[in-house]
This record gives structure tokens, C-alpha cells and sequence, in this order.
């Protein structure tokens, strides 16, 4: 960065990792052009010519794109588990959370790829692999015994959850260098939903195993569905 005050505002206030880096090796050089300037000041609204902003100062623009971040793990359209309970509301009531980032109980028949606390942070390669392997001892299992409703258990889904807060103070999210990062990792509640989990656990945590430990809803009649026992 040429300019000292631009290098200052473009310098991180929190650790690597608190926010997504980016990998380009020209975005930082852009603001070395002539016809680039960088404005930090806050926005007051949108004119009928471009932007003004709180110093009263109105900047002219011919293109606005409008990014504000993202909403990482909310799905996005309505999904409605048993009795109607809706996925987001669930999870704004209970804290996003799902078994192994797969299944979330009162909602059968729902597997996920992404979900919380399914992602460790390495590659999405790894993610969807070992998600799948999982996925597919469930619905293999379903198949033989002729079930049609396959449902994590609270108690399972519960430990999980308590094992991957219990683990969270090990991540780059919860240590003073983030503090001041203003992430869109962190939802409402202060959570991050990434997996507290090294690549090999997720591995073996995936693997099969003998159908009767998997942490499934005992076999019962809800709605005459035969639940995998």
C-alpha cells in the first residue's frame, strides 16, 4: 500500500482466521490506482444519484452492488418438522445445532451436507465424503428394516452438541483476536457452528458401525410411520 492512510484502514484489527482471508494477490495493489479510493465512513442512505454518507458527503455512482454477507447455515426456504415446527425457528429457539451436521431431531427424514457444526473448517471435499458415508448407513439401515422415518434422538443430538461447546474455547472464534472481528461466522446466540473436531475424528466418527449404536429414535408408532429401531 503507497498510501499510509489507506494502508492503515486495509490493516486487520483481529487474528487470521476471524473472518475469510482472501487468496488474491491483487485486491490489496487495486488500491494503488488513481481510480480507486477506498471510503470506510459509514452510510447514511441511498440517493437517487449513489451514496451518501454520515459526513453528509454524497458519492456519485453509475453501478451499486449491494453485499452485505451471508447467512451461512440458515437454509434458506421453509422446512417443517413434526407438528409443524419450522427448521428456522427451532434453531433461533434452540441454538443452531445439528447431530454430527447431519440430522436434527423432530425433524425426520432430513439430512444435511452443511449443517451446524458439520464443517471443521478444511476441505468440502473431505466435508461431503464424510457426510455421505453417514447419510448413507442411515438410509442403508432404514431400507432393511422396512422404516420409513429415521430420526436422531434428543439424547444424541444433545450430547453432541454439549461435546462440540465443550471443545469451542480450542477455536480461533472464541479467543481474544476476534473480538473486534464483526464476523458473519457468529449468529445472534455468539455461536460459531463450526466442528470442534480434527479431520481423522470426523473420519472415524463417519465410519460404519453395528446398526443397533447408531442414535436413532426407538422403534414406536407416531402417525403409523415405523421408525428404525
Amino acid at each position: 500500500m503507497q498510501d499510509p492512510e489507506t494502508r492503515e484502514k486495509l490493516t486487520p484489527r483481529y487474528g487470521l482466521g476471524c473472518k475469510r482471508p482472501s487468496f488474491s494477490n491483487e485486491y490489496l495493489p487495486t488500491f494503488n490506482r488513481a481510480n480507486v479510493s477506498l471510503e470506510t465512513t459509514g452510510i447514511e442512505r441511498i440517493t437517487a444519484a449513489g451514496v451518501r454518507t454520515v459526513d453528509g458527503v454524497e458519492h456519485s455512482v453509475d453501478v451499486l452492488i449491494h453485499a452485505t454477507g451471508f447467512k451461512v447455515f440458515e437454509p434458506g426456504y421453509p422446512i417443517h418438522g413434526v407438528g409443524g415446527v419450522e427448521l428456522d425457528a427451532w434453531w433461533d429457539a434452540n441454538r443452531a445445532q445439528a447431530y454430527e451436521g447431519v440430522s436434527v431431531p423432530e425433524f425426520p427424514n432430513l439430512f444435511s451436507i452443511i449443517g451446524p457444526y458439520g464443517f471443521n473448517g478444511a476441505s468440502f471435499f473431505l466435508l461431503i465424503e464424510t457426510q455421505m458415508r453417514h447419510i448413507t448407513r442411515c438410509l442403508k439401515r432404514a431400507r432393511e428394516t422396512g422404516a420409513t422415518w429415521v430420526e436422531i434422538t434428543a439424547e444424541a443430538n444433545h450430547r453432541y452438541f454439549t461435546s462440540m461447546l465443550s471443545r469451542r474455547h480450542n477455536q480461533i472464534f472464541f479467543r481474544d483476536t476476534c473480538a473486534t472481528a464483526n464476523s458473519y461466522y457468529f449468529d445472534r446466540h455468539g455461536d460459531v457452528p463450526f466442528r470442534a473436531s480434527p479431520s481423522l475424528e470426523t473420519i472415524w466418527r463417519a465410519a460404519p458401525v453395528r446398526p443397533r449404536r447408531l442414535p436413532v429414535r426407538n422403534a414406536h408408532d407416531r402417525g403409523g410411520e415405523k421408525r428404525w429401531p
